[in-house]
């Protein structure tokens, strides 16, 4: 009976709205960039960083995006739980990254790279690809693939 003191319990709904065949698929850096200018028109930044997950099912069709962390990018604020939750609870297949740039300037940093593959690491340990990360420049609108760089 002690035990039941320490009992965690979570209750989990996906509510799925429209189809998921009208959903877009993301099969190249070229789509995904597109999709995320998109995106970050629609979700401005506001002068901070934002770093947000696109979880993708099987046919790398979009299942949801969500906003990881607001602020400072740094790799240690980056952490692969907050990363992949999402994709565990939707059961994605892959994961494609994206944060943007205040400065405008889109050439990945140091602190770029080296999230992206602890990143791209966590997921191959849990048989979720992450198949690019797009950085986009808030005042120009352009948009660099970490996997084109």
């Amino acid at each position: 009976e002690d035990q039941v003191a320490y009992v965690s319990l979570k209750r989990v709904s996906l509510i799925h709205k429209g189809s998921i065949q009208t959903r877009p698929s993301l099969t190249s850096s070229a789509e995904a960039k597109r999709f995320f200018g998109r995106y970050w028109r629609e979700h401005p930044g506001n002068d901070q960083e934002k770093f947000v997950v696109a979880c993708l099912d099987t046919k790398h069709r979009v299942q949801c995006v969500v906003v990881v962390t607001v602020g400072t990018l740094d790799a240690s604020l980056i952490h692969p739980r907050e990363v992949f939750k999402p994709a565990i609870i939707e059961g994605s297949s892959a994961v494609i990254l994206s944060h943007n740039h205040p400065s405008d300037d889109t050439t990945p940093s140091k602190e770029d790279h080296a999230v992206t593959k602890r990143l791209t690491e966590a997921g191959e340990l849990l048989g979720i690809a992450v198949l690019d990360h797009i950085i986009h420049g808030d005042g120009t609108h352009e948009l660099q693939s970490i996997r084109e760089f």
